[in-house]
Parts: structure tokens; sequence; C-alpha cells
């Protein structure tokens, strides 16, 4: 019995550091796709406002940012750049960090379509 509890002991010792390697993995992906997702719905926002939506360091630090990332994670825009208020997206650079990296996404214009950069 003492052996096959080593055994288990070991097996998980192996496997376990690998598992929140994976875990941590999935985490930063949800958080990258979440502000994917919300890139894309930019041009819906600026018309259902009528009014352009502004990317910037000013507007993320404002109450209602237009990008909203969790509490460990920051953003940071090297370039203001806006969609207009009939949807046309300008296009500019998003950075998405953390304490592992940063992470450069490419929006294009006129849809704001995000591209992760390598």
């Amino acid at each position: 019995m003492i052996v096959v509890l080593a055994i288990l002991g070991l097996a998980t010792a192996m496997v376990a550091p690998s598992m929140l390697r994976g875990i941590d993995s999935w985490r930063r992906q949800g958080v990258l796709d979440s502000l994917l997702d919300q890139i894309r719905a930019l041009p819906g926002t600026a018309r259902a406002r009528g009014m352009p939506v502004e990317i910037s360091e000013t507007s993320l630090a404002s109450r209602s940012p237009p990008l909203r990332v969790p509490a460990e994670w920051a953003l940071r825009i090297p370039v203001a750049w806006h969609v207009n208020g009939n949807g046309v997206c300008q296009g500019g650079e998003v950075r998405l960090v953390n304490a592992l990296g940063t992470r450069a996404i490419r929006v294009a214009g006129p849809f704001c379509d995000p591209t992760v950069q390598p």
C-alpha cells in the first residue's frame, strides 16, 4: 500500500507543473480572446452611440473605457486611434501587457479586424 501511494505521489509531482502551466495558458488565451471580441465590437458601439470611440491611454483611464481587461493585465496604446460614429475604424495598435510579457495586436480598418502579432 505504501509503495502504491509513493508511486501516485511521484506521478502527481511530475504531472502537476505541466497542468498548472496549461491552466495559466488557457487563462491568458481567454483574456486575449475577450479583448479581440471587444475590438471587433467597436464599430457597432460607435454606431449605436452615434459618436466616435477614441482608443488612447486617456480613454482607457476613464470611468468607462472602451476596452477592458482583468486587473492583473494592462493595455497600452502606442498611438491614439478612433472609430468614427458611422462605424468606420481608423485602425491602430493595442498592446496587452502582464507580468509574463506583451502581446501586440494590430487593428486594421475599416472594420476593426484585429491580428495578434507574433
